[in-house]
This record gives structure tokens, C-alpha cells and sequence, in this order.
């Protein structure tokens, strides 16, 4: 009985074995179309096909004078540490997209290359583990620059876009911990894997990919603007309105307050004569522009003066917005919360109700009631 028990478990590896193979195939196949979008998804599409091949190379470990080959099974492991390099640029490139150039990750992948060279020459275990360590530290490395350059996107989209649907990095840090806690887990408490050991980290292993992809695929990079590029006016074919207060502006910029008075003025207008705010994908450029000044300027008045971001400066007029489409609903004649949201000016229903409960503390569908009862 403890004999089938046993076999039955190692045909399910193999079956699970089988099953992520094909899994990457898929989605290597799948991101070739995606690796066009950005560097990031290039890189993805390099990694997944990296997985896919090394997955595919473990097929030799099914011959038995090769399965118990402690020089094959040393080189399988050096040579699938070249991922790394790959999926830590992927990291980076996705909180500070364009920082990976082609150079970067060519030297990383040299300096990994180098192991496996080395070990060919001199395989030993001491190469190894030398390979291993350079490996930690590189993983180290990454987290770490996920985790401060994560916080620095995060301030960047509340003090320039209006909604944080699809291009916040929260995933990417989640991403990031988990795969690399994983990966150290993994190789101190299954030194010596066993067939139960080798299913369930490969069950892992398709949980884990398949919320990374549709993640990834559904991200949305933005370009942070550097301070120099920020200090431009910005150039449109504005009409002659928008001019005159560039001019203005311009002119006045050695005094603070009357600067901030004008864009005050300026933007209470737009606010509440043309509603910006209900423009689902209005960011701090556009509102920028249709008052007249730059992002610099704006920003500054919205974080110095007021004492907050463009984030919740627009939403604040959303939510203002949606208790007036709820207040204004008949007693039987509901309109479902996803058109109030998008009534609004919101992207997203998750985005709705929950800057809708941190405003009101309560959801949506019980202000609705309060306002019945």
C-alpha cells in the first residue's frame, strides 16, 4: 500500500512536471505579441522563454544513467540560476521603467555566464555556491530597490494622475517578496527534494506565474517626468485665453502668493464650470494646461497650499459629484453603483468604493440608504 502511495505520488510530479511546461510554453508563445508593448514585457517574454527551455533541458534527469548524475544535476542548477538576472531586471524595469538598458542586463547575464563557465571548468561545489551567493545578493539588491523605488512611483501617480487603476506597482512589490521568498524557502527546506516537495512547489509555481502575467499584461507604464522637464511651460496649441495666463504667470513667478492666487482662481473655475474631473484619465498635465501654467507650478500649489495631491484634489470632487447623482435617485429607481461611478469620473468600481468609504466611512450602497431611511 505505502509502495502505491509512493508511486502514485511520483507519476503526479511527473504529471505537475508536464503540466508547468506546458504552462510557460503557452505563455511564451502568448507574450511574444506583448514584448512589443514595453521593455518590461520584453523582458518578461525572455524569462518565460528561459523557464520554458529550462524546463524542457530536465527531460534528461528521465534517463537513468543520467538521473543520478551529481555533475548533471549540479549543472542544471548553475545554468537555471541565469534566470535571475532575468526576472531582477524584470523587477526594476517595472517600478522604474527604462532604467534596464540592453548593456545592463548583458553584463548581468555575463557575470552569471561566468559561473557556468567556471563550473565546466572546475566543477566543484565550491562554484556552486559561489553562484548561489551572488545570486542572494543580487535578490537582496532587488528587493531593496523595488521596495524605495515602489514608494517613489506611488508619490509620483498621487501628485499626477487622478486615478491609480492599472499603474500602480503594488503587484510588482508583492511580485517581488513572494518570489524571491520563495525561491529561498525552497532551497533550505527542500535541500533534498522529494517527489511531494517537487508537486506542490510546481502547483506554487503555476498559482504564482499566472497572477504575475495578467498583472503584468494589464499594467500600464508611465513615464516619470525629470524636475528639469517639469520647469517647461507646456507646450500645446493652447488658444489665445490659455496664453495670456502662461504670460501672466510667467511674469509674476517671483511672487508666491500672487502666482497661487491665480491658480486658484483659475482652477476653482475649470473645476466647477467645465468638471475636469469627470475625464476618467485626467491627469495633472491636462489640468496644467487648461489653466494656463505648468506641472511644477500646480503641483506645488496643490502639495504647499492645500496641503494635499492631484490624486485626492480630483477625487474629492468625484465623490462630491456621486452623493449628488445618489441624492438626486428616486426611492425605486437605483442606478447600479458602476454607472454612478463612471458618471463620476471613476475608471474602476473597486477605485469608487473604496475612496468613497475613506471620504464618507461608509460604502456607497449604505449612503444610498441612509438617504431612503
Amino acid at each position: 500500500m505505502e509502495e502505491y502511495s509512493l508511486l502514485t505520488i511520483e507519476a503526479f510530479a511527473h504529471y505537475m512536471r508536464g503540466a508547468v511546461t506546458l504552462f510557460f510554453l503557452f505563455w511564451s508563445v502568448k507574450l511574444y505579441s506583448y514584448k512589443r508593448r514595453s521593455r518590461m514585457m520584453q523582458l518578461l517574454f525572455y524569462a518565460t522563454a528561459f523557464l520554458t527551455f529550462s524546463h524542457i533541458k530536465d527531460a534528461v534527469f528521465l534517463f537513468p544513467e543520467w538521473k543520478y548524475s551529481m555533475f548533471l544535476n549540479d549543472m542544471a542548477r548553475i545554468v537555471d540560476l541565469l534566470l535571475i538576472p532575468l526576472i531582477c531586471s524584470f523587477f526594476f524595469e517595472a517600478v522604474h521603467p527604462m532604467s534596464i538598458t540592453k548593456k545592463r542586463l548583458i553584463r548581468l547575464l555575463v557575470l552569471q555566464l561566468m559561473f557556468v563557465l567556471a563550473f565546466v571548468l572546475y566543477p566543484v561545489e565550491e562554484v556552486v555556491h559561489a553562484a548561489l551567493a551572488f545570486d542572494f545578493i543580487l535578490s537582496i539588491i532587488t528587493l531593496v530597490y523595488v521596495l524605495i523605488f515602489a514608494a517613489k512611483h506611488h508619490k509620483y501617480i498621487t501628485d499626477n494622475y487622478s486615478y491609480i487603476h492599472r499603474i500602480d506597482v503594488n503587484w510588482v512589490v508583492v511580485s517581488c517578496f513572494v518570489y524571491f521568498s520563495a525561491l529561498f524557502f525552497y532551497a533550505f527546506a527542500f535541500e533534498k527534494t522529494t517527489w511531494l516537495s517537487e508537486s506542490m512547489f510546481n502547483l506554487f509555481t503555476i498559482i504564482f506565474w499566472t497572477f504575475l502575467f495578467l498583472f503584468a499584461c494589464r499594467h500600464r507604464l508611465i513615464r516619470m517626468f525629470r524636475p528639469e522637464e517639469a520647469e517647461k511651460p507646456h507646450e500645446s496649441n493652447a488658444n489665445e485665453e490659455n496664453e495670456a495666463i502662461i504670460e501672466e504667470t510667467q511674469t509674476i513667478k517671483q511672487s508666491i502668493s500672487e502666482r497661487n492666487t491665480l491658480i486658484a482662481e483659475r482652477l476653482q473655475q475649470i473645476m466647477e464650470e467645465k468638471k475636469v474631473y469627470l475625464n476618467p484619465l485626467v491627469s495633472l498635465g491636462d489640468v496644467a494646461q487648461a489653466i494656463g501654467t505648468n506641472k511644477t507650478y500646480l503641483s506645488e500649489y496643490l502639495n504647499s497650499t492645500l496641503k494635499t495631491t492631484f490624486y485626492d484634489y480630483i477625487n474629492t470632487y468625484r465623490i462630491a459629484e456621486a452623493c449628488r447623482i445618489i441624492d438626486a435617485m428616486p426611492v425605486n429607481g437605483r442606478k447600479p453603483m458602476t454607472v454612478v461611478a463612471e458618471m463620476s469620473g471613476f475608471n474602476s468600481l473597486s477605485s469608487f468604493n473604496r475612496y468613497f468609504s475613506k471620504v464618507k466611512e461608509m460604502s456607497p450602497k449604505s449612503y444610498y440608504s441612509s438617504k431612503i431611511i
